[in-house]
């Protein structure tokens, strides 16, 4: 795999997922690629880390305990006001036919490690 262009400063992902071990391989696999990557592992967490610093994309589950992916991702278009923040979601439901053209991708777990990076690298070289 391509490491992206260190002369540049490298992009910002912010990684929300309630599964503590999947959150780490997202974050080894983006940081290997050379991406500067946060976590949260709660959907209020993830919304204070947007507000505190905006990430060139967004990846979330949709599932989670306290605020769904979905609540995420209107609080951060309607609150926010972050429309072209893109978003990928990472989910294991299959609510992918609820897509709309407010959400940059979807992958349904379990997901391969190279086909998650590939779809990162295709949303962030459009953005």
């Amino acid at each position: 795999m391509s490491k992206i262009n260190r002369e540049n400063s490298p992009k910002h992902i912010l990684v929300c997922d309630d599964i503590e071990p999947f959150v780490k391989i997202m974050k080894l696999a983006l940081e290997s690629e050379g991406y500067k990557v946060s976590t949260a592992n709660r959907g209020s967490e993830a919304i204070e880390k947007i507000q505190m610093k905006k990430p060139n994309l967004l990846i979330t589950n949709l599932m989670m305990p306290d605020m769904s992916g979905w609540d995420v991702i209107n609080y951060v278009r309607q609150n926010l006001k972050l429309n072209t923040l893109p978003i990928l979601i990472v989910s294991a439901t299959n609510e992918e036919h609820f897509l709309n053209n407010e959400i940059a991708g979807f992958l349904c777990k379990p997901v391969k490690l190279d086909v998650f990076v590939k779809k990162v690298k295709s949303i962030l070289s459009l953005s």
